[in-house]
C-alpha cells in the first residue's frame, strides 16, 4: 500500500532518475516555474520539465483513486526551423518521457496492486516560456480497505 505523499514522491524519484527529464515541480498550475522567474536565476526551470498537478481523488471501502496531470515540457525553439514539426517532435518526446515515467512506477509500486489509467493530450502554451508538450491525466488506483480497527479511538 502506498500513502499519497509516498506516490508523489515515487513520481519525483522517477523523473529526477530519468536522464532526458532535467526538473520536477509539484503543485498548482500557478506554481510552474518559468526560466526567467526571478533576478537571480536560482529558481529557473531546466527544461524538459515534468510538474505534477494533483486533482481531486476519490475513495470507496477498498481502493483510493489518485489523479494528477502529469505535465511534461520542454522549449518551443521556433527559430529551429519548422514551427509545426518542432511543436509535434517535442509532443513525441514529452509522451514518451510520460511513459517512462508511468513504466518505472508500474515496476517500482508493484504490478499487481496498483491500476493506471492515463489520458494524454499534447499542447503548445505561452507562459513566460513558450514552451509544447504532453499532459497526462492519469489515475492510480491503490487497495486501501477503510479498516476501523487502525482507527486511534479509545
Amino acid at each position: 500500500m502506498f500513502t499519497y505523499k509516498e506516490i508523489v514522491n515515487l513520481f519525483k524519484q522517477s523523473a529526477f532518475d530519468n536522464h532526458m527529464i532535467n526538473d520536477f515541480g509539484y503543485g498548482q498550475l500557478s506554481d510552474i516555474k518559468t526560466r526567467n522567474e526571478s533576478p537571480e536565476g536560482d529558481e529557473e526551470v531546466n527544461y524538459p520539465y515534468a510538474f505534477l498537478n494533483p486533482t481531486s481523488h476519490n475513495r470507496n471501502q477498498s481502493t483510493v483513486t489518485y489523479n494528477f496531470n502529469l505535465i511534461m515540457m520542454d522549449m518551443a525553439r521556433e527559430e529551429e526551423g519548422n514551427t509545426y514539426d518542432n511543436f509535434l517532435t517535442i509532443q513525441s518526446d514529452c509522451q514518451q518521457y510520460i511513459d517512462d515515467i508511468i513504466a518505472d512506477l508500474w515496476e517500482t509500486a508493484g504490478k499487481p496492486d496498483i491500476q493506471f489509467t492515463v489520458t494524454y493530450t499534447p499542447f503548445v502554451e505561452r507562459f513566460a516560456d513558450e514552451v509544447a508538450g504532453m499532459t497526462a491525466a492519469i489515475s492510480i488506483q491503490v487497495p486501501i480497505s477503510i479498516n476501523a480497527c487502525i482507527i486511534p479511538y479509545n
